[in-house]
């Protein structure tokens, strides 16, 4: 199945067409396709052919807010060669996909809040062309899936997801993901809401809650934040809801004047 067609002109008339071949992707895994590329006018000399992930992120500063592209990982198609006038050339390509990319696709529904997407790099001689990238449809790991669910049995509703530049202690990339949730009704009175972020390894996957507290009488509204080591032979139990459960408990414990 041929997922997207990511076509380009540069100079000379050199046409690059990136066909995808994987309709979905997940953390971990890899996107596969072949470039086609065909010569224009006259001869060229083309120093390589690549491919870059791209993913949207947003940028906070102390003043404002702006969206920027991010580059997190970057696969080599081709390297130096000569392309004649009308000639034919395919490059298959597979690209990995790290552990630690945002997903945008849940049980088939886009979430609008992630873009992310594969983008074409080639360089003819002297000049260089770095165009737009499309957008790639990632979905989340089984044991992401299921950490999901069980958030959700426990009583938590989605409410958006973005990706925010940043980096967390113990993460390779330079900007994650973030989930936001209504909590469970049984914790209404304390959290606003439960922010959810994923650091997927390939043993574990830690699970950042942070909670958005709401004031008391004598407390400040807060936020507090809790790093939970999810195995994956715990993920795979009926252990699971009861952690996650606990550990929202935790979140809302409100603590005295005293602390």
């Amino acid at each position: 199945m041929i997922f997207k067609r990511i076509k380009a002109r540069f100079g000379g008339g050199t046409t690059v067409d990136t066909i995808v071949h994987t309709p979905a992707t997940r953390p971990g895994g890899r996107l596969d396709g072949i470039v086609e590329i065909v010569g224009g006018e006259f001869e060229q000399e083309i120093k390589y052919v690549a491919l870059t992930l791209v993913c949207r992120v947003e940028v906070e500063t102390q003043d404002s807010e702006h969206k920027s592209d991010a580059e997190f990982a970057r696969q080599l198609v081709e390297g130096e060669f000569t392309l004649h006038p009308g000639e034919h050339r395919n490059a298959p390509f597979s690209i990995e996909v790290p552990l630690e990319t945002p997903f945008n696709v849940v049980n088939g529904q886009d979430l609008p809040g992630v873009r992310i997407g594969v983008r074409t790099e080639l360089e003819i001689a002297k000049s260089f062309d770095k165009g737009d990238y499309d957008p790639v449809r990632v979905e989340p790991t089984p044991a992401q899936q299921r950490v999901l669910g069980a958030l959700e049995r426990v009583g938590c509703r989605f409410k958006s997801t973005d990706v925010e530049r940043g980096h967390i202690r113990g993460a390779a990339l330079p900007f994650y993901q973030e989930l936001e949730f209504y909590p469970p009704a049984s914790l209404s009175r304390s959290l606003n809401e439960v922010e959810v972020t994923f650091l997927t390894r390939p043993h574990e996957i830690e699970v950042i809650l942070e909670g958005d507290k709401k004031a008391g009488l004598f407390t400040e509204g807060d936020d507090r934040v809790r790093r939970v080591p999810l195995p994956y032979d715990l993920i795979d139990s009926p252990d699971l809801e009861r952690v996650l459960d606990d550990q929202l408990h935790e979140l809302a414990r409100r603590r005295g004047l005293f602390g």
